[in-house]
């Protein structure tokens, strides 16, 4: 059924994925806690995963040959560690609030650093950019909100900016995949959530369209702003 939240909730979609087109990551964090308030938790976590696939397999098709498939094998090894993790998890841990609130100070601190500093500024060693990595799993895995720590790794290993969205987007198209398995595992997909989920793909077109076009006229230092600004609107999204 169709009612004005579920409308709104579309077009959250659309505003969210014009901005995931041109950075290639951040549509589904921002699109999250609107989201939640309007549709509820078992409406709005499939759906956005759904929509958030089609939309990386977009990208990744556009940029295909820009993919850093080196830096994929590492990022997806740590994922993984931290992503299988997340299966064990306590029902408590992954309830508690306080978590997502201290992960979203560290981010918004970091996107700060990155906004004002360039990234060679930052001296942190591959070890700890590798715990970022497996903490991103983890994360992604409880919370669908583990993209700010691996786009922080991403930022400080690759500088082009079809590279960084291309290689970011097939991450995204592997975990949301595994994610789409573990939501129909959990029946969380009803005729009303697939109806839904081929509108927001309908209205997804023309955001990744408007995207394109907008991330074409953007140089590369335009584009990193961007990304430390939606990386400090992520990590404020983990408060609420």
């Amino acid at each position: 059924m169709i009612t004005r939240q579920t409308i709104l909730f579309v077009l959250i979609i659309f505003i969210t994925n014009i901005i995931q087109t041109i950075t290639g990551f951040a549509g589904t964090v921002l699109a999250m806690p609107p989201s939640l308030l309007l549709v509820g938790a078992d409406v709005a976590k499939p759906i956005l995963n759904g929509v958030a696939i089609f939309v990386s397999l977009i990208i990744v098709i556009f940029n295909f040959k820009k993919i850093l498939w080196i830096e994929v094998l590492k990022m997806l090894l740590f994922i993984g560690i931290g992503f299988a993790g997340g299966f064990f998890i306590p029902e408590v841990v992954k309830n508690a609030k306080y978590i997502l609130i201290i992960y979203g100070v560290i981010v918004c601190l970091i996107a700060i650093f990155f906004f004002f500093f360039k990234p060679e500024k930052l001296k942190i060693p591959n070890w700890v950019l590798y715990i970022f990595l497996v903490l991103g799993g983890l994360l992604h895995n409880l919370f669908i909100s583990g993209g700010p720590l691996v786009v922080i790794y991403a930022r400080l290993k690759i500088e082009d900016k079809d590279n960084f969205r291309g290689t970011l987007s097939f991450i995204w198209l592997v975990l949301n995949s595994i994610l789409l398995g573990t939501h129909i595992y959990n029946g969380l997909w009803t005729a009303n959530s697939a109806i839904i989920l081929a509108i927001g793909v309908a209205v997804t077109v023309g955001a990744i369209f408007l995207g394109r076009l907008i991330v074409k006229k953007i140089n590369v230092d335009i584009f990193m702003k961007i990304t430390c600004i939606l990386l400090f609107i992520s990590g404020v999204s983990m408060f609420f």
